[in-house]
Parts: structure tokens; sequence; C-alpha cells
């Protein structure tokens, strides 16, 4: 495999993405561009819930701009916003890249979210939003991915995270070599 330019970061919330995104370009040597605010996991509810269908629709054509402004840039790992992928310009956009799918199960996102850098707003059911997520988004983190690392498990002790997100690295890096 030719090594990529630049490598696109996309999953759910609570996958991991942001310390996986550090770890991953610290390894590389590359540079980081944060294009996640994490809107959902501020808010607590889904983008079109929080925006309605206008504010999602130009929220969406931020996010191509971003791509389209990364797509020039060299030795970046991009880290995107979860809802990303419900965009078919988005998708189209990253259907040319390199793009790692940080692949989680739901009690993986649980466990992670109740220890995570930022906590979740109070949500009814968080079980319920995260199913309707993965309902919703599964498939197309499954279209544009060129990986998908499948990261599991969770642990309060720095020294498992540490280990979790060195083997979800190795699993780029590994990739990257073939």
């Amino acid at each position: 495999m030719t090594k990529p330019k630049r490598i696109f970061i996309v999953g759910h919330m609570g996958a991991g993405k942001f310390i996986f995104t550090e770890a991953l370009a610290k390894k590389l040597e590359w540079q980081i561009v944060d294009a996640n605010p994490s809107i959902e996991r501020y808010i607590g509810r889904q983008t079109r819930e929080i925006l309605g269908d206008q504010g999602e629709a130009a929220f969406n054509r931020c996010q191509a701009e971003i791509i389209s402004h990364c797509t020039d840039k060299e030795n970046v790992v991009v880290l995107l916003e979860e809802c990303v992928v419900s965009s078919e310009q988005c998708r189209k956009l990253l259907s040319s890249e390199f793009v790692v799918y940080l692949k989680v199960s739901i009690p993986t996102q649980l466990g992670r979210m109740k220890n995570g850098r930022v906590p979740s707003l109070p949500v009814n059911d968080m079980k319920k939003l995260l199913e309707k997520q993965h309902q919703e988004r599964d498939v197309f983190y499954e279209e544009v991915a060129t990986l998908i690392v499948e990261s599991v498990g969770y642990s309060e002790q720095v020294s498992e995270i540490k280990k979790i997100i060195e083997e979800d690295v190795s699993k780029v890096i590994k990739a990257l070599e073939e």
C-alpha cells in the first residue's frame, strides 16, 4: 500500500477518537487537525434535533469544506465530527481518502463515556441514543472506511487505556506498512 498523505478518523461518540488521533499522529510524527466539535456529545441529542433540517444542512456544508481544505494538506491526522458520515457530500469527499473507522460496541462506548474527557449532559436513555446512531450510521462509517479498527474494552486504569490505544494504533501502522 502506498502510504497516504493524510488520515481521517471517523466513528461514534465515545469511541476514543480524540485520544486515538493524538496517539496515531504522535507515532507518525504528523500534525493533528481537530474538526470534531462534539456537538452531539455536549448536547446529548443528534445534530438534526439540535440544529433542525436547515441547520444540519449548513453544518454538513461546513464539514464538507473542512474535509476539502484538509485534502490539500499532507502529514495530518484529521479527527472528524461523529455525524459527518450522514452527509452524502462528505462521504463522497472521503471516498478518495484514507479513512480509519474506529469501531466500538455500545457497551464499550458507555464504559468509555462515563470516564471520558467530556462528560455527556443528562440524556434520558443514552443507550437508546447510541443504538439509534449505530442503526443510522454504521453502514456509512463502513462505506467510507479504508480501514476498520475494532477497538474493544475500556478501563479506569491509565496503563490499561494506554495499552488499548497502542494496540489500536499498531493496527493502523501495520496496515500502512502492507
